[in-house]
């Protein structure tokens, strides 16, 4: 949505206070973990912008911690890129010359302004991963975002396996379950998706490396029917904020059900 086009929609703009009584009123606690997808542009308009969001997000959690994906996928292999593919002829120069991952200045892509704004605030904590770092920050950052594997990406020794482990809840701010990366961490636990070839361009040993590597063959087609599933089950609640929807769910019961979907859905011959 255009600013001009959230300015005409939107009759009284949000602002930190409004913001923090919502997301109190959605059940989020002040020691909470909360995993949070968003777009700012669905929200209408916002006094302040990102900075609004997660400085209102933040001082909800006064106590606990705030995780958001901040995601470089142009750090892939360029084989796999669909959207927009390059030339073949170009895939060995990328090789030779992409920029290795640094978690302090690698920007993210296609993540949005709310995630960018965590990103570059001064006690944040990224996890170090080429393709599908989380940012976090507050009491558990640095226990979330620590030693997250190279593959699988979105397995048990990432980000989302530690929040797996831990009484998390997940927000979806603007955008609907095909933005769920927790249930990437359902394709995992089944152990049934096939596997395609990966790459990245690393530091290894203090020399940039492209590293190749094998992965699932991750997909959301089918999220958006999990999350109608789990809306069914009364399991995640919808809520109005701004102009859009924000959906709250808890992480593990969630990704156990959608574990237990893409099985019965996926796999069921």
């Amino acid at each position: 949505m255009s600013e001009t086009k959230a300015i005409t929609k939107t009759k009284e703009p949000l602002h930190k206070e409004a913001l923090i009584k919502k997301f109190r009123s959605m059940g989020i606690k002040k020691d909470d973990i909360v995993l949070v997808h968003s777009s700012l542009s669905k929200l209408g308009f916002v006094i302040g912008g990102a900075q609004t969001v997660v400085e209102s997000l933040l001082e909800t959690l006064s106590e606990g911690t705030l995780v958001m994906p901040t995601h470089s996928a142009d750090l892939s292999d360029p084989k796999n890129w669909q959207n927009p593919p390059v030339p073949t002829d170009w895939h060995k120069l990328i090789y030779q010359h992409m920029p290795a991952f640094n978690k302090d200045i690698t920007g993210t892509r296609g993540m949005g302004k709310i995630p960018e704004t965590l990103l570059r605030m001064q006690k944040s904590v990224r996890s170090n991963h080429p393709q599908t770092s989380f940012t976090a920050l507050g009491s558990k950052a640095i226990e979330i975002t620590e030693n997250h594997a190279l593959t699988p990406m979105f397995g048990l020794d990432t980000p989302l396996g530690k929040l797996y482990k831990l009484p998390t809840k997940i927000v979806l701010l603007g955008v609907s379950f095909d933005s769920c990366t927790a249930f990437h961490l359902s394709e995992v636990l089944t152990k049934k998706l096939s596997m395609k070839s990966e790459g990245a361009p690393l530091i290894i040993e203090g020399k940039r490396q492209w590293i190749a590597f094998e992965d699932y063959d991750y997909t959301d087609s089918d999220f958006m029917s999990f999350g109608d599933v789990l809306i069914e089950k009364g399991i995640a609640k919808v809520y109005t904020i701004g102009l859009t929807n924000a959906i709250i769910l808890p992480f593990k019961q969630s990704v156990d059900i959608v574990k237990a979907l893409i099985i019965e859905t996926r796999f069921n011959d």
